[in-house]
């Protein structure tokens, strides 16, 4: 059987991290996260992160010449099935990766996280993440751990991007340039749609059972 190949895609804070997350775990796979190591580069100051700055502070999409290098680069080092996370978010990165995979991206799925945007606006406020790992929580989680990550000990804290303004205009960016994505493999039959609401245990019962 083929290894796995899984986008995930929805608005920010659908819970495409922590679905992810799970689905690697549980499937072994491996997972990456274009947002997360794109913040990464950004708090580094590396010449990468310099250079999407901006976008992501005002809650813009970085060019896809630049998201383009980094998960092709990350696809062509993973041996065996992979969870993407975030990419592609736009229909260029979209046809790009079905160019790399050639014969191959017939076995890619494509998953839909989805949301009423008054629960998304909640997640987005109450989200905190950890500096150094993948770990993402809650406000009160991070409160119990007395703000250090529970799993590697490191400081948590809000994205830089986690406000409203901020938000509403990556859901716009979402809408405009990210669900035509969708609709691109929602038309070569490799799309399916998760409802996302609901406990991360919960969704993720809904992700297997579309895999399934």
């Amino acid at each position: 059987m083929d290894a796995p190949a899984i986008v995930l895609l929805g608005p920010p804070a659908s819970g495409k991290g922590t679905q992810g997350r799970l689905l690697a775990r549980e499937e072994d796979l491996s997972y990456f996260s274009t947002g997360k190591q794109l913040r990464r580069e950004m708090k580094a100051a590396s010449p990468l992160g310099k250079e999407v700055e901006p976008y992501l502070a005002a809650g813009q999409y970085v060019p896809d010449e630049l998201v383009l290098a980094l998960a092709i680069g990350w696809i062509r080092k993973v041996k065996g099935g992979w969870v993407l996370d975030g990419f592609p978010r736009t229909l260029p990165q979209a046809e790009e990766l079905d160019r790399v995979l050639g014969v191959d991206g017939a076995r890619l799925r494509a998953l839909l996280l989805e949301g009423p945007v008054a629960e998304l606006e909640r997640r987005v406020t109450d989200r905190r993440e950890c500096t150094a790992c993948p770990w993402t929580g809650t406000r009160v989680q991070a409160e119990l751990s007395g703000g250090v990550c529970p799993t590697c000990g490191a400081t948590l804290g809000q994205r830089h991007d986690d406000d409203l303004e901020n938000f509403r205009q990556r859901l716009k960016a979402f809408e405009e340039l990210t669900l035509p994505v969708a609709s691109y493999y929602e038309q070569s039959g490799r799309l399916l749609r998760v409802w996302g609401v609901g406990s991360p245990e919960e969704v993720f019962q809904n992700v297997q059972s579309e895999l399934a």
